[in-house]
């Protein structure tokens, strides 16, 4: 029996409740509105969605503290209306001098939600040890040569002056500064810069207050106009990278100025996959992988027959879920480092042989496969569109809230803690090493309808986020639904043998779940992280842009802006 509160009430999803934006000329969806605004204003100017991409990415590094900034990393899908497919994949690597076996193991489970050993002091999660070298300057300053129109300097402008003349602080973000004051304080620069007088919580904006509360981060303007002016040489190989060294060395960290001045984005054209009949463009080193086997195994059932909100869907999700990501815990690492059976796990062979395992009338013990016969030889989130045909999404973290905690005296950038994605203990696929990347839990997304762009989404929410990626894309698929539609609607969540599914849901799913023997947690969708889906879709006729953001959190301020 689970020990989570199973809470119940009558079905009450019968549709977002609110439609699509949609627009002619440009969408951006977002977790904030000024970085929608920035990508529109980007667009109104005559740039393209990569453009408005990069412009409100550096926005969110801003506006976006707690999740999201220039010293975390992320990845980028772009579908151009040449017709090429591009992955932008800007991941931090560790120090060259890390090692398996750096940090002492505990013997118990770290608290977490990543479920290996704890680590002797959480030094994979707070402080100077817990972060990798930052990715996302590299990243966005790369696509935008690479494929976009308008200078760094036009592009990052709006991003310097929102950080100059700050931001009126939401429930997000003093929520989210709120949950980690005990344990950040002790960084004397992160509370300097979040909390008030080095010690007061900001209060979230309600319309009693007589004028709200601004966060202001002018080291962090400092830092990104210099990026402007100079390039991704001045953080990773000027005076920004300087000061990160230094702080490094201050703290105990590892990162060296030599890890900083080497860090390159890889970009490729990765090779698509398909769900029935759409091309699905995903990162195959991430979560992408585990996301399309997902779909994989869906394929092999009539979803559309069975409904949306039948029980038997609901456990075929589940039980898609629940062998993808068996598979994901055993064999997935940096391919750069271990083997990995990319394409095996999202072959339609294997996906047969894992849909064998599968009973329609009752739940499977869930394990690992073998997918190794079936491999062949050879190897905060945001989505832009525009009339082009441009399709751009991105997803970006600083891993946990506020990522390490520390920030860097004089630039006012926060540290991530992307150490914490790796196994602390030797022996794993996932295992830590020097330059070894974690295996990201971001699963940007685009869809193809016979080579036409037709949708892209993307979510922030940890290993939720390919769930939430692939039910979207099936919502979207199977069941006819519109991009808000699809967002909106209740989802399944499992990982191993428990599993969560979300109360809007009729009653007769609860019980055809239990009666098929599912350690079911039937929950309201305020108790747990489902991710936060964004997406636009093209209107295969009208070509007109739909919008859709999941809005369901309290306090949070998801928008879709259009033009």
């Amino acid at each position: 029996m689970s020990i989570l509160p199973n809470v119940y009430q009558r079905r009450r999803w019968i549709g977002a409740g609110r439609p699509d934006c949609v627009a002619q000329n440009g969408m951006v969806v977002s977790k904030h509105p000024l970085i929608g605004e920035a990508g529109v204003d980007v667009i109104r100017k005559g740039g393209n969605a990569v453009d408005a991409a990069v412009a409100a990415a550096f926005m969110d590094c801003v506006v976006e503290p707690a999740m999201n900034g220039i010293g975390g990393e992320g990845v980028m899908a772009i579908h151009l209306a040449t017709g090429e497919n591009i992955i932008v994949d800007y991941v931090g690597r560790p120090a060259m001098s890390c090692t398996p076996d750096m940090f002492e193991v505990e013997e118990d489970t770290e608290p977490g939600w990543m479920g290996w050993y704890k680590v002797k002091g959480d030094e994979n999660v707070v402080g100077h040890k817990a972060c990798t070298t930052p990715g996302t300057v590299a990243g966005l300053t790369t696509a935008l040569e690479l494929y976009g129109t308008m200078s760094l300097e036009e592009v990052m402008e709006p991003a310097i002056r929102v950080a100059e003349e700050g931001f009126v602080v939401g429930w997000w973000t003093a929520a989210s500064i709120f949950g980690k004051m005990r344990l950040f304080s002790r960084f004397p620069e992160w509370r300097r810069i979040y909390l008030q007088e080095g010690q007061w919580p900001y209060n979230p904006y309600i319309y009693t207050m007589s004028k709200p509360q601004i966060l202001y981060n002018t080291d962090l303007a400092k830092s990104l106009s210099s990026i402007a002016e100079e390039g991704p040489d001045a953080f990773y190989k000027g005076w920004i990278a300087e000061a990160i060294a230094e702080e490094m060395e201050r703290g105990g960290g590892l990162i060296t100025a030599e890890d900083l001045a080497i860090y390159e984005p890889i970009v490729h054209e990765p090779e698509p996959g398909m769900y029935r009949d759409f091309t699905v463009v995903y990162d195959p080193t991430h979560s992408g992988t585990t996301m399309l086997q997902t779909l994989k195994i869906l394929e092999g059932y009539d979803l559309a027959s069975l409904g949306f909100d039948s029980p038997e869907t609901v456990h075929l999700i589940a039980e898609a879920l629940g062998f993808a990501f068996a598979d994901r815990f055993k064999y997935m690492g940096d391919p750069g480092y271990v083997d990995v059976p990319q394409k095996a796990m999202v072959s339609d062979e294997y996906a047969e042989e894992v849909r064998g395992r599968i009973d329609l009338d009752r739940a499977s013990s869930i394990e690992h496969g073998d997918p190794w016969p079936h491999e062949p030889e050879c190897t905060t989130a945001m989505v832009v569109g525009d009339k082009e045909g441009n399709l751009v999404c991105i997803n970006q973290t600083l891993v946990n809230s506020f990522g390490c905690g520390v920030v860097v005296p004089g630039t006012g950038i926060v540290m991530n803690n992307a150490m914490y994605g790796l196994d602390p203990e030797p022996g794993h696929a996932n295992s830590m090493d020097g330059r070894k990347r974690r295996i990201q839990n971001v699963c940007p997304t685009v869809l193809l309808r016979d080579s036409e762009p037709y949708m892209a989404v993307g979510a922030p929410g940890g290993r939720a986020i390919q769930m939430a990626v692939s039910q979207v894309i099936s919502n979207v698929v199977d069941h006819g639904m519109g991009i808000q539609d699809a967002i909106s609607a209740p989802r399944v969540f499992r990982e191993s043998h428990r599993v969560y599914v979300d109360n809007r849901y009729p009653e007769e799913v609860r019980e055809g779940l239990e009666e098929r023997g599912h350690d079911l947690v039937w929950l309201d969708q305020e108790l747990r992280g489902w991710a936060r889906p964004v997406g636009v879709l093209v209107d295969p006729e009208t070509r007109l842009l739909h919008g859709g953001v999941y809005c369901h959190l309290t306090g949070f301020e998801s928008i879709a802006i259009g033009l």
